[in-house]
């Protein structure tokens, strides 16, 4: 009897970011990728052609017996421990007869969440006798990091490291030539290894943005479908074909909407000889916002790093200043989407803007509760939309990002804030994050970076205390300097744009707190590359 076997990898965000450093980050994702991969565990284990889905830390492959299957999982497992040590997975199996295929699928859901509650937790005694630690994780170190040696001015020995960290950094090569398919055509350059090749400015801006897009409803979506061909009484190869169309194009999806950020940034980049000396520039349209590359053996660092890539779910850290303007790029492959058999997949993107070197396990999680706040947003509505949140800073552990709004941005009755935006509108009274960045923020005219009020920076700045004081306070404001205007002459009549014309708030919220957080950070990236491309070289 045909059998089932679906995997589902465990604690991969835990997993991942387990260290603080950007390259074990790096090399932890790539062993998650690894981990369901038709090229890496899998490979040798099961034919190809029996694998309906691989990839995220999910798979799903067909036995033709029970054994079969129970016999991949032990050769799994096996070569999990010895190659991914950290990772846990859990493995159920559903046996069916012909024409059951679809039902199948169903029924291995509900078997694999009861396989994770009811699985018993591993819990190693670790090292009883190891009294040296691991220098990145805490756990007892069990080796050293071989790109240290023994310093004989100092006498300090090697960085002592857990095996977890030594895998990672056995792979760390293999991790970074994974992600080498997007830079096709880019000759000299790279993803960095370093978050201090991220393109930051010393002395300057120097803040990293952690940016988290995922995918809304697609497993409601999935489950349509299933019902769907249960229903129809679907024989089973055209269950398989259909669930290998959509498994694929949803993987496709998120290759091009990282491939379309990188190749963003790419038509942004600028080279030119100064002084002698070759700079490589992120031009934007706010020029005092632009900044150089660094460069790393003989290779210009991108300010991008992807982290982790499975089907809708994204995620990669870059430059402070563009994050927003990636993470809208990224959405916007999204919203333009058309996967076979389940329709428009939409995503919501959050987005932590901080500081070069702090906690990076908390700025992910951070990303990832805004990207949830998105979703909120989006569930709240009932619409087929997508959305983004951001914070600039981190968090107090453990708090939610309510919490976080009603502490910073409450002021009874009223919200000093619009976020989450969803990312544009058909309705021209509704504000999108399309309308904060170019029109709130970057209107020739009204825009807060416009003509207008590029010469009047105090005002742009009173804001921050206006919107304190309610409607009434930003209104009257802006009609006492309009007055002050006149009786100096000054033609430029200061105005805000609709909908918030009048007094600068919708309803009970406000954009403008929103808008002045971006005042000087937020670079809109330049498109024309004047003769840069994702396919021609600086």
């Amino acid at each position: 009897m045909p059998v089932l076997t679906a995997i589902d990898v465990l604690g991969v965000q835990r997993f991942i970011f387990s260290s603080n450093r950007l390259r074990d980050a790096v090399a932890g994702s790539y062993l998650v990728h690894w981990s369901t991969s038709r090229d890496g565990a899998l490979e040798g284990l099961v034919p190809k052609e029996k694998i309906l889905l691989a990839g995220g830390g999910n798979a799903i492959v067909e036995f033709d017996s029970a054994e079969k299957a129970r016999k991949f999982a032990a050769y799994y497992s096996r070569s999990l421990y010895d190659n991914a040590y950290g990772l846990e997975a859990a493995i159920a199996h559903q046996s069916f007869e012909p024409g059951g295929l679809a039902q199948a699928l169903q029924n291995i859901q509900t078997e694999l969440a009861r396989q994770k509650v009811e699985r018993v937790p591993a819990a190693p005694l670790l090292g009883l006798s190891v009294t040296a630690s691991c220098q990145e994780t805490g756990q007892p170190a069990t080796g050293f990091d071989t790109d240290t040696k023994f310093d004989t001015d100092t006498n300090e020995p090697p960085v002592p490291l857990s095996r977890d960290v030594l895998n990672r950094r056995g792979v760390k090569e293999e991790a970074n030539a994974h992600w080498s398919e997007y830079l096709i055509n880019m000759d000299g350059f790279d993803f960095s290894m370093e978050m201090d090749h991220l393109g930051r400015t010393m002395r300057d801006t120097s803040q990293i943005g952690v940016v988290h897009v995922d995918g809304n409803g697609v497993g409601k979506k999935i489950a349509s479908w299933l019902s769907r061909k249960i229903e129809d009484q679907a024989d089973d190869d055209t269950v398989r074909r259909e669930y290998r169309e959509w498994s694929r194009a949803i993987d496709e999806l998120g290759k091009e909407a990282f491939q379309t950020v990188t190749d963003r940034i790419w038509r942004a980049i600028k080279k030119e000889i100064t002084e002698g000396k070759e700079k490589a520039t992120v031009k934007g349209k706010q020029t005092d916002l632009s900044f150089e590359l660094k460069r790393h053996e003989g290779k210009w660092m991108l300010p991008l790093r992807p982290i982790l890539l499975g089907g809708d779910d994204l995620t990669f850290v870059c430059d402070g200043r563009i994050a927003l303007d990636l993470a809208e790029t990224a959405l916007a492959v999204f919203e333009g989407s058309d996967v076979p058999h389940l329709g428009k997949i939409t995503a919501c993107a959050g987005v932590t803007i901080t500081r070069v070197h702090a906690p990076f396990t908390r700025a992910y999680e951070l990303a990832g509760k805004l990207c949830d706040n998105a979703k909120a947003l989006v569930k709240q509505k009932d619409i087929s939309s997508c959305a983004l949140d951001w914070h600039i800073g981190l968090s107090r552990p453990g708090e939610a990002v309510t919490s976080i709004r009603e502490r910073q941005y409450q002021v009874n009755p009223y919200t000093l804030t619009c976020r989450p935006y969803r990312l544009s509108s058909e309705n021209d009274d509704e504000l999108s994050w399309r309308w904060l960045s170019k029109t709130l923020l970057d209107d020739p005219e009204v825009g807060l970076r416009g003509k207008k009020w590029s010469t009047r920076r105090n005002k742009v700045k009173a804001f921050a205390e206006l919107v304190r004081e309610g409607p009434g306070g930003v209104k009257a404001a802006l009609e006492a300097w309009n007055v002050t205007a006149k009786e100096w002459n000054v033609a430029k009549e200061l105005c805000l744009p609709e909908p918030i014309a009048e007094n600068g708030f919708h309803e009970k919220h406000t954009p403008l707190l929103d808008a002045l957080e971006l005042l000087d950070l937020h670079l809109v990236l330049e498109s024309d590359g004047q003769g840069q491309g994702g396919n021609e070289k600086p």
